[in-house]
């Protein structure tokens, strides 16, 4: 059939020219393909490649809840948020919605607020939609360098601060019938800047999130326009439930504070006390639950209406109260306790709050022998991969990271977590536990350790502050240890 047409014995510039002519007609199409490589599309053949969406659902191998949540994103007109604790699948989900529109010629976005998160998502994008669907999509990138945008590919992988200040669909090609924007940590982009990012040119919106919630009113004002709310939730129970996170036990291990901590701590609770009770009496705040409150009270602070005043000093209160709970002297001395569970696990994440609490944690175990390292805010993109690479290959058993793990970084799975002070951040909580809830191959446990000052508003027992509601009710089992109980009696309700 070639040597008919006269395609034989084409020189390489021959061939190209006949090639582009075929492109101006619309019969061809030329393309990015994976990484640097381009490809020819032949636009007949594209339109007739019959992958149905229930066939891509079944090759991308989908949970129960992710096919429930397509279907009732589905009955949503195509747009909302899907709330999935840290670990369930929220990807997969986006990528079998992205594989529907990709097969009807359509366009798709996907919005990331990190460079980690970017190409943590290419590399998915590549495998299930390219390698495993077998889709002859084009991939680019805007971000850090790269320029592409919708007229140019497929799919669109876009950091939200690149795409606040360009065109994902540019003028022309918006009229598309099926166009589909993925926002990955959505909640991030309830903010003037952000929410620039989200274009209404979209016919279908996704929003990804593990806790739909901020601490202005975001979410009502840019959030809910755009994506109409939450339409689909996973709690621990339902990701438990579907065997798509590992089950787990929690350890709440008990320190005293010093006569000086004990003192300074005092002082600054009876602050957060006093303006706690003006907020709530006053100016109408929620007393319960807790992060309904503390919600209020940042919208507060940031009206500059009367009472924001009030909340500000509150949240400066509560803020020094966190912080001499987190440098707590005994906590670093309980975690060399720890040690010999720290030697038994397979790996082990440290939560940490500040840079120097870090490296604080990090320090007793390294003294026991056990190699461990920190990852901070303030290295090279280079240098945390290469203590990422270290952690993945054991080269360290364990790592220990002030917030910086909390959301937009791939870690290896850990089944332990040492969390050395508490967030009252819900989001914050969810992404720690995502870390250590990973399925592990054998099946085993995975465990989690809090540290907490006895008689505060750490403890457990006397406290209705954080996320504990979330996951008491679901967990294995759950054990409390005092500052008197010996390191052998933890150790032993932590092995796998």
């Amino acid at each position: 059939m070639l040597e008919e047409a006269g395609w034989v014995g084409l020189s390489r510039r021959q061939l190209n020219s006949r090639l582009y002519r075929l492109r101006k007609k619309g019969y061809l199409d030329w393309r990015p393909g994976i990484g640097y490589e381009r490809r020819w599309y032949c636009e007949e053949l594209y339109e007739d490649s019959s992958l149905e969406l229930a066939s891509a659902v079944d090759r991308i191998d989908l949970h129960d809840w992710q096919r429930e949540a397509l279907e009732e994103w589905k009955d949503h007109g195509y747009v909302g948020v899907v709330e999935a604790v840290t670990g369930a699948g929220k990807t997969r989900l986006a990528i079998a919605a992205a594989a529907d529109v990709l097969h009807n010629r359509g366009k798709v976005a996907i919005l990331v607020p990190t460079i980690d998160l970017l190409h943590q998502w290419k590399r998915e994008v590549e495998r299930l939609l390219i390698q495993t669907l077998g889709l002859n999509i084009s991939i680019g990138i805007l971000g850090y360098g790269h320029t592409s945008n919708l007229a140019r590919c497929d799919l669109l992988l876009s950091t939200v601060q690149s795409a606040c200040n360009n065109d994902l669909l540019p003028h022309g090609i918006s009229g598309y019938v099926k166009s589909l924007l993925v926002a990955d940590e959505v909640h991030r982009y309830g903010s003037e800047r952000w929410a620039l990012a989200l274009e209404d040119s979209f016919v279908r919106r996704l929003g990804l999130t593990a806790t739909y919630e901020r601490s202005d009113n975001g979410c009502e004002k840019y959030l809910d326009p755009y994506f109409g709310g939450v339409i689909f939730s996973v709690d621990y129970g339902r990701a438990l439930q579907e065997g798509i996170i590992a089950p787990f036990k929690i350890a709440f291990v008990g320190v005293s504070f010093t006569r000086e901590e004990r003192e300074e701590y005092d002082k600054r609770n009876s602050k957060v006390l006093k303006y706690r009770r003006r907020l709530i009496r006053e100016y109408g705040l929620p007393e319960e639950p807790f992060g309904e409150f503390m919600r209020e009270v940042a919208k507060l602070r940031n009206s500059g209406e009367d009472g924001s005043k009030l909340a500000g000093f509150f949240l400066n209160s509560f803020t020094r109260r966190r912080e001499v709970l987190a440098s707590s002297r005994s906590k670093y001395d309980r975690l060399e306790d720890l040690a010999e569970a720290v030697r038994r696990a397979d790996k082990t994440i440290i939560f940490a709050q500040t840079k120097e609490s870090a490296r604080m944690a990090v320090r007793p175990f390294i003294e026991n022998g056990i190699d461990g390292a920190v990852l901070e805010s303030g290295m090279h993109r280079l240098e945390r991969q290469q203590v990422l690479a270290g952690f993945e290959n054991e080269d360290y058993d364990l790592v220990a990271a002030p917030r910086l793990l909390d959301e937009g970084i791939d870690v290896a799975a850990a089944d332990l977590g040492i969390i050395i002070a508490a967030s009252a951040s819900r989001r914050q909580m969810i992404q720690r536990m995502g870390r250590v809830l990973r399925l592990k191959e054998d099946d085993r446990f995975a465990r989690l350790v809090v540290l907490y000052v006895e008689g505060t508003s750490e403890d457990p027992e006397e406290s209705q502050e954080g996320f504990l509601d979330l996951i008491m009710d679901v967990a294995h089992d759950v054990r409390y240890f005092s500052g008197s109980d010996s390191p052998a009696k933890i150790c032993r309700y932590l092995d796998p």
